[in-house]
């Protein structure tokens, strides 16, 4: 795993993946935190400027801001977006650039597997004299590295800066919410590209590696939203926080989805990032070449797959049926109707897909 060889020819296969990686890092996040800290100066000034007095003084007693309340606009507590109103907010994360790093994580992790077998460089691969455990190892250790020292470098020129601008007066920050969020959002970055690796070991062909992506990485979010449904029409009685506390895990692969900052879905993040690195390692070492151009690299995949697969689907197709339905809501009865015939037609186009092999080419 450690031959410089093998770590010469993945750096070679990715090298400009990861020049253009670490760009946009330095772009979305030391210039955005510079951003920040630029729009907190502007803050302050007005603050301090004849024209906020002068609106003070002409402005009713309930409405005047207090010393503690301005102080409280500009305190800095901790890192995320959607802050509250009197609180400074950092809007770094909210930019098209984060969710182009998103993308960028995910094609990094197709190339190096996915695409490997597209273009068959990967029957030069697996005949070269290493072992496929190495190889895959020192793919994930490569993008892991990569991704990590991308995101740490950047982010710590942009709070370098911003800490030697914002006086230490206004910055009270809350240490695990710092953690949890910064680190979180690294751990969304990793477990973006570990997946990637992951779907390009179990599959053969490149579309359906791109559309398996998809599935999964989106799949959460309306998962989550057709158990709200679900269950609210189950315990109509159930207030909706309490329903909405799981949030947080239907938002693993989304920068800053912990927004309760809870050591539940941290966990859960992680425990994701190692169960899909293991099962890389695992389909890897075990991959034929002669499954190349085949939608599932393993036949004895296929049952599971058109089972989540057609769960995915229709989950989808629900709540694309629930934002269209009237303003009352959907019945119980509509809402299983529609749940399990989308799911029917959905396993019958699988079958249709992995055992009578129509739609792929032979």
């Amino acid at each position: 795993m450690f031959n410089k060889h093998l770590w010469l020819k993945e750096w070679r296969g990715v090298r400009w993946i990861v020049v253009v990686l670490m760009l946009l890092f330095l772009y979305a996040q030391t210039g955005g935190l510079y951003s920040d800290t630029e729009s907190w100066q502007s803050q302050y000034d007005y603050f301090q400027s004849d024209g906020f007095q002068k609106e003070q003084e002409q402005s009713p007693s309930d409405a005047k801001m207090t010393p503690e309340q301005v102080k409280s606009s500009l305190t800095l507590n901790y890192f995320t977006t959607g802050f509250p109103g009197d609180k400074f907010s950092t809007q770094y994360t909210m930019s098209q650039s984060y969710f182009a790093l998103s993308i960028l994580v995910v094609i990094l992790g197709v190339a190096m597997v996915g695409w490997e077998r597209y273009t068959r460089k990967d029957h030069f691969s697996l005949a070269a004299p290493f072992k496929r455990g190495s190889m895959i190892g020192t793919k994930l250790l490569l993008g892991c590295l990569v991704i990590t020292v991308a995101y740490g470098v950047s982010l710590w020129l942009g709070l370098w800066h911003m800490f030697q601008v914002i006086p230490t007066e206004y910055i009270d920050l809350d240490m695990q919410k710092v953690y949890l969020g910064l680190i979180g959002n690294l751990g969304t970055f990793l477990l973006l590209f570990v997946v990637a690796v992951f779907v390009g070991t179990v599959m053969g062909e490149l579309l359906a590696t791109v559309i398996a992506l998809l599935v999964i990485t989106i799949m959460p979010r309306y998962i989550y939203v057709v158990w709200l449904a679900l269950m609210q029409l189950l315990q109509p009685d159930v207030s909706a926080e309490k329903l909405a506390n799981w949030t947080p895990y239907a938002n693993v692969f989304l920068v800053f989805g912990n927004s309760e900052f809870e050591y539940g879905p941290f966990i859960f993040q992680m425990i994701l990032l190692v169960l899909f690195g293991i099962g890389s390692v695992f389909f890897y070492k075990r991959y034929s070449m002669e499954n190349n151009g085949k939608v599932l690299a393993f036949s004895y995949l296929r049952i599971p797959s058109a089972i989540l697969v057609s769960f995915g689907g229709a989950v989808l197709i629900t709540n694309f049926w629930i934002g269209g339905g009237t303003a009352d809501g959907p019945s119980l009865t509509s809402f299983l109707i529609v749940c399990i015939g989308s799911f029917i037609g959905c396993l019958v186009i699988c079958y249709m897909v992995l055992y009578r092999n129509t739609w792929v080419r032979r």
